[in-house]
């Protein structure tokens, strides 16, 4: 027990502002969750709370309101999901494969826990002013580090022409497999989709 006692007593005291990044961290996390566990008409600031495990105040002080809330996890979803995807870019192969699991990278990008709470947010907008303003805003960023990271995932494929044209095309035909997805029962049926999509996406940037 005092050995026990000693290592707390060594441990540093998190900072002001560490305190604070952790409670708001907790919160943007715990509004991701409810927004993949209840849809966006099911996140409330109650349930936010209660799943960040802070105070009702922390969470008044950080995100006064739910609009304010909801915006700001937006970027931080936006963050996540760039992240997540550029960790992965790290193993990705060389050679004639790379490109196959480049646009494999993409589509899992699309199909995951992130990319439901993008969608529950997209649907959302549409009849909310103040999120549909965030999102496009958010989306704009999100753009930007695509093209960023281009040469990155890429590589020579990222000085042809028509490369802007056919990301978008691929973006665009990613997310509509990827809606058809979320209400699709026969999930080997959507993996055959991908599969046929990819091989037309490959020929498109090598011809392009």
């Amino acid at each position: 027990m005092a050995s026990a006692d000693r290592v707390r007593q060594k441990r540093p005291r998190r900072t002001q502002e560490e305190r604070r990044a952790a409670t708001r961290g907790a919160l943007l996390d715990a509004t991701i969750d409810c927004l993949i566990e209840y849809g966006y008409g099911g996140v409330t600031t109650t349930r936010v709370v209660e799943r960040a495990g802070v105070s009702r105040g922390a969470q008044v002080h950080h995100f006064p309101t739910k609009a304010v809330l909801v915006a700001e996890a937006v970027r931080h979803l936006a963050r996540r999901r760039a992240e997540e995807t550029l960790r992965r870019a790290n193993k990705l192969p060389e050679g004639p494969e790379r490109l196959d699991a480049v646009l494999d990278l993409m589509w899992a990008s699309h199909s995951g826990p992130l990319f439901q709470a993008a969608l529950e947010l997209w649907v959302a907008a549409r009849t909310d002013a103040e999120l549909r303003e965030s999102l496009v805003a958010v989306e704009r960023d999100v753009t930007q580090t695509i093209w960023a990271s281009a040469h990155q995932f890429f590589g020579d494929y990222a000085d042809k022409p028509s490369f802007e044209d056919n990301l978008e095309i691929s973006l665009s035909a990613m997310r509509g497999l990827a809606l058809l997805e979320q209400i699709a029962t026969d999930r080997r049926g959507i993996k055959r989709r991908w599969v046929a999509m990819r091989e037309r996406l490959r020929a498109m940037f090598e011809n392009g």
